[in-house]
């Protein structure tokens, strides 16, 4: 039996073995569950199937084999490398996943190669997960820290959110503190649930988003396989954490069509191009776009153009750039900002002012009636941090989405700089802006 995509899972807690505890379900989107087998867990089991509650089996092979014959059904998980991109599945469940938020925070160690945060986030993979199989729904496997972290509400949010802005769902998973609290019935943990379930339900309520595209000049084409797996996927991550908006290109697919609107391509990808590839991509460079590539890419064609760069060298073929990267193995770190420099900020999908620490995902519709902003905050705000988002192009209306909002509330569009400025309120995790060309 394979998953529907219309399950949303919890990992039940191994601790909650009273199926009385299955009443924390009523009022809430989860219609799945996901046990690591116990044979404590039995009553619950037989409870929850009959109540009609698909039960999801996890762990080792023996816990499998336990649970299902339980009735339990078992559950494909596999690190994303190996995961069954071409399945039938419309499921697939990754499990090295990491728990988003800012890394070493209050530990003193360094957080990253410049003195901003280092935000872990799954958005990266789920945005490639999209390109390779966009029929799919991409379950991630993670848990909370563990004691002696403090995993506050905000924590949990943020996961929701990291997730379900890109497309994705977090297996949500509670914390051992928050399982126990839960159990005993405490004030506060009870009303934590309530928010982590309307967390989730924000996102499955615009599920619709789901299917709107990507926005960015920027592609990066590469088969994201064997040697190009970890610095394809660490590229992608890198340049969402520029908030810049960039577009994935699996290289067996790429022709003149697909180059479409792209102003600048990265090409990184160990060995040298197929002669197909290479060809199309010398075309772009040629009708103007910026490519930038290894040092062993060839130079026939191009011209030097006399600008001096400590990592690329910039040459003029046609009527675009060609960047070849100097070092015979790019840093993605630096990859990502020399692209965002080469090309400047003219092109950037959308500018942020008065926020820190955030990622953000721009996504329309085809026909180019819809836009949609989401920004997943990764820092600690402030009753009165107000921020404002800008959009390229003109827009006659705004809904503003938030965590847990029953609907969206209309927010002001402002004409600034041959855009659209928006206020916004304050955004302590997760803001989501759906813009219309349209009133109303």
């Amino acid at each position: 039996m394979s998953a529907p995509a219309s399950w949303i899972p919890l990992r039940w807690p191994s601790a909650w073995t009273e199926p009385a505890l299955l009443g924390l379900l009523e009022g809430t989107p989860f219609n799945c569950l996901v046990i690591e087998w116990d044979p404590a867990l039995a009553p619950v089991a037989a409870k929850a199937r009959a109540a009609g509650l698909p039960i999801m089996a996890v762990g080792s092979a023996a816990s499998q084999t336990a649970a299902l014959a339980a009735g339990a059904t078992r559950v494909p998980v596999a690190e994303g490398a190996k995961l069954p991109w071409k399945s039938a599945e419309p499921v697939v469940i990754a499990s090295d996943c990491v728990w988003p938020g800012i890394a070493n925070q209050g530990d003193g160690e360094p957080s990253g190669p410049t003195a901003n945060p280092w935000i872990d986030s799954n958005g990266w993979f789920l945005r490639l997960a999209k390109a390779r199989a966009p029929e799919k729904v991409v379950w991630l496997l993670f848990e909370p820290p563990k004691a002696p972290k403090v995993v506050l509400l905000d924590a949990y949010l943020r996961a929701i959110a990291d997730a379900g802005a890109n497309g994705g769902r977090w297996v949500v998973s509670l914390d051992a503190d928050m399982g126990a609290r839960l159990r005993r019935g405490d004030a506060k943990a009870q009303a934590d649930w309530k928010a982590i379930a309307g967390a989730v339900r924000s996102f499955e309520q615009r599920r619709r988003w789901n299917g709107l595209d990507p926005v960015g000049v920027v592609g990066v084409v590469s088969d994201f396989e064997g040697p190009n797996e970890t610095s394809g996927g660490e590229l992608l991550n890198l340049l969402g954490r520029r908030n810049l908006g960039y577009r994935i290109l699996e290289k067996s697919k790429v022709d003149a069509a697909s180059l479409a609107g792209f102003r600048a391509l990265i090409a990184l990808d160990d060995g040298p191009p197929a002669p197909a590839l290479e060809s199309t991509l010398t075309a772009f460079v040629r009708d103007g776009g910026l490519l930038l590539v290894r040092s062993s890419w060839s130079t026939a064609g191009s011209v030097p153009t006399g600008l001096e760069h400590p990592r690329v060298d910039l040459r003029r073929m046609g009527k675009g750039r060609l960047a070849l990267c100097k070092d015979a193995t790019p840093d993605p770190f630096m990859v990502a900002r020399d692209t965002h420099m080469l090309l400047g900020r003219a092109y950037d999908v959308a500018r942020f002012f008065n926020l820190s620490a955030f990622l953000s995902s721009v996504t329309a519709s085809r026909d180019g009636d819809t836009e949609v902003v989401q920004i997943t905050s990764f820092a600690i705000r402030f009753p009165n941090d107000l921020a404002t988002a800008w959009v390229p192009g003109k827009y006659a209306s705004a809904r503003l989405w938030s965590l847990g909002a029953t609907g969206p509330v209309a927010i002001e569009t402002v004409p600034e700089n041959g855009g659209t400025s928006l206020p916004l309120p304050p955004v302590p995790v997760y803001a989501g802006v759906e813009l219309s060309r349209r009133r109303g």
